[in-house]
């Protein structure tokens, strides 16, 4: 049986942007993947990045530090 879990879920307005970060926390070893929006968020460009919950303070400071643009960082409770 599938459990529920709660996750960080960036969205993006722009799939470029999702790309970018996608790569940029790849590149930092920042655990996670793209997964399209969640139904709880507003849609944006349709993909969103989920993550661990304790990963939200390094997530933001990497994009801050590389000008990627995000809408959403929120905690969302995920099927897993």
């Amino acid at each position: 049986m599938r459990q529920s879990k709660e996750f960080l879920v960036i969205t993006f307005s722009q799939t470029t942007d999702a790309m970018a970060a996608e790569l940029l926390f790849r590149d930092l070893c920042v655990p996670g993947r793209i997964i399209p929006i969640p139904r709880q968020l507003s849609a944006g460009c349709g993909l969103a990045f989920r993550t661990e919950m304790d990963q939200k303070q390094q997530a933001q400071q990497a994009l801050v530090e590389a000008g990627i643009r995000w809408h959403e960082m929120e905690p969302v409770r995920l099927l897993v």
